[in-house]
């Protein structure tokens, strides 16, 4: 159950796996964020929140869960494929499919998901984004039922407000010569499903301009909702219900069968012949050398305040993690503030952000007599903004 293992051995079935075959890999993970190959995690995730609390690991019964109300620090870490942020905990189970690129098609293995949520959860479809959402409104009029084979349409009312539609798996992808990858979540029965927005949810957002892609907002939900029709689906339900149906769309005998990652083979257990393969992964996986060493490419180290002093002006350009220059004033007159940003840009140029402690401790050296206050305040609004100091607690639930 831990993410960066499980993403390692997911990049080395899409590097390794025979050109020809179709992989079917299910996991979960302790709680993370996992943010997008081209995000900034600074937009992206509330990291004094992520530094200064824990998350319920899962629920009683699920996998990897040893009973009780287990909590664990939540990790972070940048994944190689793009798209959004997602939080995972051991509720939502997450998908993998690994085929040929020819055969690569964004909704393809989403309406796979889709057949299978709706064996305990009819209201599951797939929408324009290609993420999978569950239409929260009530039976429609039977002759307003579409197709039951139609995977982006469900007989139950949907629209703005109380009715709009809940998403519950988010996907991303990743294509390569002659292979391609999507992979998605699935939340099931997360026990943080109120809290995952106040994660997702930087502070400093509004106060930053930055490259790279913001994730989507969108409501969100568990699979099973006790508001709903299956409130007994567990992940390991869900899992088997996906195999299933991954079978069936392969034309498969069975389930039983197993990828066996060894020295001898790319994929040992995998033949040249075959062309679907859904199953169990050996306990070795970290003595293969490309698993080891895509674990140390994975970890981003978290990041981690007061109210913002009226005359305050704070700019930072930062490149690669590194304050390249500042602009930081406290002053409304024009001399004293010309000052200090001199006096902060000493302190603050070429420091690398993830290896400060806080920027008050910082910036306190910089040479400014009779502005130590409004200097502390500016200070602790930017351990705030990133992360450096305990920060908001958990409260409402939101969009994510």
């Amino acid at each position: 159950h831990d993410v960066a293992v499980n993403l390692s051995i997911e990049h080395y079935l899409l590097q390794k796996s025979h050109p020809e075959s179709t992989i079917l890999f299910l996991y979960a993970n302790k709680p993370c964020i996992v943010i997008g190959r081209n995000q900034n995690p600074w937009l992206e995730v509330n990291h004094a929140l992520v530094k200064n609390s824990t998350a319920l690991v899962g629920l009683p019964g699920q996998p990897g869960h040893d009973g009780g109300l287990e909590r664990d620090k939540v990790k972070v870490i940048r994944r190689r494929s793009g798209g959004g942020t997602v939080f995972h905990d051991l509720g939502n189970l997450n998908f993998s499919v690994i085929c040929p690129s020819a055969e690569f098609h964004r909704d393809k293995y989403a309406e796979m998901v889709v057949r299978a949520i709706r064996k305990t959860n009819p209201r599951a479809r797939v929408n324009e984004r290609h993420d999978i959402v569950l239409d929260p409104g009530p039976l429609l009029d039977k002759n307003e039922h579409p197709d039951p084979q139609d995977t982006h349409k469900t007989p139950y009312a949907f629209g703005r407000g109380p009715l709009v539609p809940l998403k519950v798996s988010g996907s991303a992808y990743k294509l390569v010569k002659q292979r391609a990858l999507h992979h998605g979540t699935c939340l099931v029965n997360s026990p943080n499903i109120s809290g995952i927005s106040q994660y997702l949810r930087s502070p400093a957002r509004p106060f930053l301009k930055a490259r790279g892609v913001e994730s989507v907002r969108s409501p969100i939900t568990n699979i099973s909702n006790q508001t709903f029709e299956n409130p007994s689906l567990t992940t390991q339900g869900l899992q088997w219900q996906i195999s299933e149906a991954f079978v069936q769309m392969n034309q498969l005998v069975s389930t039983d069968m197993y990828i066996s990652l060894g020295s001898s083979s790319p994929v040992a257990g995998l033949q040249e012949t075959d062309e679907c393969a859904s199953g169990l992964l050996d306990d070795h996986l970290l003595q293969i050398p490309e698993i080891a060493t895509g674990l140390k490419e994975l970890e981003v180290a978290d990041f981690q305040g007061n109210d913002m002093v009226v005359s305050a002006r704070v700019y930072l350009k930062i490149k690669s993690g590194v304050i390249i220059s500042s602009k930081i004033s406290t002053s409304k007159h024009v001399d004293i503030a010309s000052s200090e940003r001199v006096e902060f840009d000493s302190v603050l140029k070429e420091k690398r952000v993830m290896d400060i402690d806080t920027f008050r401790d910082l910036m306190e050296k910089a040479s400014l007599p009779g502005l130590q206050d409004d200097a502390r305040r500016v200070s602790g609004w930017l351990d705030l903004m990133l992360g450096k100091e305990p920060g908001s607690k958990l409260h409402e639930p939101g969009r994510v």
